[in-house]
């Protein structure tokens, strides 16, 4: 079990402190708490667990709170933002491919940094470009409808963000069409349909393409759609 000492809570609080200072445009004036909020908020996008030993998901904002998951080191969180609590500062967080939304202590936290090499602040935009239908790209990609069919070609268009994130839409040839969520280069979810939720999915990478299923749906999607080139 992870415990910290005041001096160790208040050297993780002065480092993020730092960082976001450093991150700060110069011409803003913006302070160091705006960069801990939540993304919506211009806060990271999503945090990097930095802990020697598996770190523990607490339920509230305190190291007596009941542990609702174990994080190991390098995972990564999406940011619902930080909150004092005590002498510590606490961000609320959800695993990257999870669902279930908890406390860790900031200190056990850096910004992450995307597969692109930015660091993401803000939130994501590339949902609501897609849906407004401005795509940063389009083509075809194999795709398969109900479960046992062979693979044909579907039409896609893709929304690129920064970090690794973009919204890719498809378009099967009767119509249909299904979102897929992309963050940190990782495929997260797709959209609720007639045909289920979004969340019955199964997904991997062989090479620079992504396998992935949502619900009946399959897909092959190349890395290059999302991060471009």
């Amino acid at each position: 079990m992870l415990r910290m000492t005041f001096c160790a809570i208040a050297a993780g609080v002065i480092a993020l402190n730092a960082w976001a200072q450093d991150q700060a445009p110069k011409d803003e004036g913006a302070d160091s708490e705006a960069r801990v909020a939540a993304p919506e908020d211009g806060g990271p996008r999503r945090w990097q667990v930095v802990a020697r030993d598996a770190l523990e998901m607490q339920a509230s904002p305190a190291f007596d709170a009941p542990v609702i998951g174990m994080l190991a080191d390098g995972a990564i969180l999406s940011n619902f933002g930080c909150e004092p609590a005590g002498d510590q500062l606490w961000c609320k967080v959800r695993p990257l491919h999870g669902r279930t939304r908890g406390y860790v202590a900031a200190d056990f936290l850096q910004p992450a940094r995307g597969p692109d090499g930015t660091v993401p602040m803000g939130a994501d935009d590339s949902a609501l470009h897609a849906g407004r239908g401005e795509f940063d790209a389009s083509g075809t990609l194999p795709c398969a409808q109900v479960r046992g069919q062979p693979m044909g070609q579907c039409a896609f268009g893709v929304a690129r963000g920064t970090g690794g994130d973009a919204t890719v839409v498809v378009t099967f040839s009767n119509g249909f069409k299904r979102t897929l969520f992309f963050a940190h280069g990782m495929f997260i979810s797709g959209n609720a349909t007639m045909s289920g939720t979004g969340f019955d999915t199964d997904w991997r990478t062989e090479g620079d393409l992504h396998f992935i299923r949502v619900d009946d749906q399959r897909y092959t999607l190349p890395n290059a759609a999302i991060f471009g080139g």
